[in-house]
């Protein structure tokens, strides 16, 4: 698990109770900083948190997962996607990428996507939440 918390680890470690024992280890960095180790996931789930990213982070980030992979495993991306363009969030300091923002960046990562869909049953005024698996 990474965050760049402390304290979000530390909660994370209490709110999963005896499911924590599935997490081996617990990461405080950046995404940008952050190298898994080579070959070691079947899984790696990246949950809203790519809008944090510079584009150029985001690829790189995309880069070392994918070097983190064992064979036939997957990089799962959850996130909010504008209706168009990028959409900066003057709150939290990130974006929101549109949908094919999000596949440009994820074909520069020298990345597939092998599925794609969208979280149904939001509202409409909201950003659209969509899952990407790639390989």
């Amino acid at each position: 698990m990474v965050d760049v918390t402390q304290e979000f680890l530390d909660k994370a470690k209490h709110y999963l109770g005896k499911e924590g024992r599935r997490v081996e280890n617990y990461f405080c960095c950046g995404l940008q900083d952050f190298e898994p180790m080579s070959g070691r996931y079947d899984i790696i789930w990246i949950q809203w948190v790519i809008g944090h990213l510079t584009d150029s982070h985001l690829v790189q980030f995309l880069r070392r997962c994918q070097k983190g992979l064992r064979p036939n495993g997957l990089i799962v991306i959850k996130d909010n996607v504008s209706f168009e363009g990028v959409v900066p969030d003057e709150v939290d300091s990130s974006v929101c990428r549109d949908l094919e923002i999000v596949r440009s960046l994820v074909h520069r990562a020298g990345l597939q996507i092998v599925h794609e869909e969208q979280q149904m049953n939001f509202p409409q005024e909201i950003y659209q939440v969509h899952t990407l698996a790639l390989r």
